[in-house]
């Protein structure tokens, strides 16, 4: 679809110079002939749906040229011309900040939430499209397919309009799982840790071990990090806490990073870092160097979700010149109360996709986004197995598809189609890829303990605070305030309890007493209290 100008006063709160810019045309612009049912304009040449995405950390999508195949049989399938452009993932909320500022905005954006920092205030300056009449109209597999719970999330709607498409992780409430190098445990002769202090004899045993062979002793890290404890908070539950979340207790809502248990957690990771069970430059490494050294053997211990068993983490593919590696998934360390934590749980809402109110035709993306979450057999193999006779083939009437060849692994093009082009979120689970999958057991494994470990979440549907988008930096998960605390406790460069006390002290006369205020009123609202 083609766009033209927008000419909108963007208001920004923390995003600045949102100012006053040219609109970018609507999909299907007045002049041109409309669609019919399946997408296909009067002169029967497909509408073009234009996308801004993450590239989600995929080689392959970093590298992806107009023309390519995988779009091409997407635009095949759905009646659509497709197209991409993708920016990196590891900077994409700063881009899409820009973009937002610039106004060259596309037909369908990726966002973590329609009221995401990335573009303050976009809802209420009237920059996203309300899509609820719409999908009430052309969406009845939207209203089909997608839990109630799902459209009243702050993440899509607001003040009971839906201005957002969600979509979804591959398991929820929770798909964290602890990953374990099972062949390092099988050759050091120890049983799957569950305590604590299972889990500290294992880095110890990693740490004194060569394990990778490489005949370097000092390589290894028994569990890798990465920057900011993204990815990472393996450990946090165990004390009750986790960044990010808020708890009621006592009458009001309470943010978990200043709860005295938050230190308890601090610590410990201060002593994965002294005793080097840890990396050093955790605070530092990049997604891109975490998977990488993770692949060539030198992680005994890491944090992630169990559909990345069936891409990034497959022992097939994903660890070269290392032979017989083995993976198993653990839950969180078991607590005195014999349980065990990992991650809050969630709606399973992974990300969001809105449509600028400059698109004149916004029926038809919401046609395209009903088609993707219809009933259909050859979109299904798609997002499963890829492009038939190139990906995979059929046999008597059955799949045969390889996650080991080279054009699935090869820079990882298996996530393109499973996932990065998915328009409905994550299609690494999907059933038609776990019944052949040799790995079945261990992913079902997998999906049990994280639903298991999944920790209450008393914020779970509670929207970005007006308090804390005028003030980022108290973020109660990823915020600069905390995180520069965290880094320097963890670090060494200040004791532990006295820079909690003063990161406590500032947050709350920043504004934090207001945002539990403010936080506290909305939790009382929303559950009727």
């Amino acid at each position: 679809m083609r766009t033209k100008r927008m000419r909108r006063l963007m208001a920004a709160g923390t995003v600045a110079a949102l100012a006053a810019v040219s609109m970018l045309a609507g999909c299907g612009g007045s002049k041109e002939p409309q669609n019919s049912p399946d997408g296909t304009a009067a002169t029967g040449k497909p509408k073009e749906i234009s996308f801004l995405m993450s590239d989600l950390q995929n080689a392959y999508a970093k590298e992806m040229r107009p023309g390519d195949k995988y779009v091409q049989e997407l635009s095949k399938l759905s009646g659509y011309s497709l197209k991409y452009e993708f920016l990196d993932h590891n900077n994409y909320g700063q881009q899409l900040t820009l973009r937002f500022a610039s106004g060259q905005l596309p037909d369908v954006i990726f966002t973590g939430s329609i009221d995401s920092s990335s573009h303050a205030n976009a809802v209420e300056n009237g920059i996203f499209t309300e899509l609820g009449p719409l999908i009430d109209k052309y969406g009845p597999n939207l209203k089909k397919h997608i839990p109630e719970e799902a459209w009243k999330s702050p993440s899509v709607s607001k003040n009971g309009k839906i201005y957002g498409i969600p979509s979804f992780s591959a398991t929820y409430p929770s798909s964290r799982v602890i990953y374990i190098r099972q062949d390092w445990l099988d050759k050091l002769g120890m049983k799957a840790p569950k305590s604590l202090d299972d889990f500290l004899a294992y880095f110890e045993k990693v740490k004194q071990n060569d394990m990778n062979g490489n005949g370097d002793p000092n390589d290894e890290i028994p569990f890798y990090a990465r920057e900011n404890l993204g990815y990472s908070e393996a450990f946090f539950g165990h004390f009750g806490v986790f960044p990010g979340v808020w708890t009621y207790k006592d009458g009001q809502m309470t943010p978990d990073v200043i709860d005295p248990r938050m230190k308890e957690a601090i610590s410990f990771y201060k002593l994965l870092y002294d005793k080097g069970y840890m990396n050093r430059d955790v605070f530092t490494t990049k997604s891109g160097d975490w998977f990488n050294n993770i692949s060539t053997g030198k992680a005994g211990m890491w944090l992630h979700d169990v559909q990345n068993l069936m891409s990034s983490f497959n022992p097939d593919t994903k660890f070269p010149n290392q032979s017989n590696v083995k993976l198993d998934m653990l839950g969180g360390p078991t607590r005195a109360d014999g349980k065990s934590y990992l991650h809050p749980g969630s709606t399973g809402i992974k990300n969001v996709f809105v449509i600028p109110s400059s698109v004149e035709h916004p029926e038809e993306i919401i046609k395209y986004f009903d088609w993707a979450w219809s009933d259909s057999p050859e979109k299904d193999k798609f997002l499963s197995f890829g492009i038939k006779d190139v990906n995979y083939s059929e046999k008597d009437g059955k799949v045969q598809w390889d996650s080991a060849a080279a054009v699935n692994a090869d820079k990882n093009a298996i996530s393109i189609y499973q996932l990065v082009l998915n328009p409905v979120g994550d299609g690494r689970l999907s059933e038609q890829l776990i019944a052949i999958n040799q790995h079945k057991d261990l992913i079902a494994k997998g999906k049990k303990l994280a639903n298991d470990n999944a920790m209450s979440n008393d914020s779970l549907h509670m929207p970005v605070l007006s308090t804390l988008q005028t003030h980022p930096e108290l973020a109660v998960g990823g915020g600069s305030l905390f995180m520069d605390m965290v880094a320097k406790a963890v670090t060494g460069k200040e004791e532990v309890d006295k820079a909690f006390e003063t990161f406590t002290s500032e947050w709350k006369r920043r504004g934090g007493n207001d945002a539990i205020k403010e936080a506290t009123a909305w939790y009382k609202s929303f559950n009727g209290k």
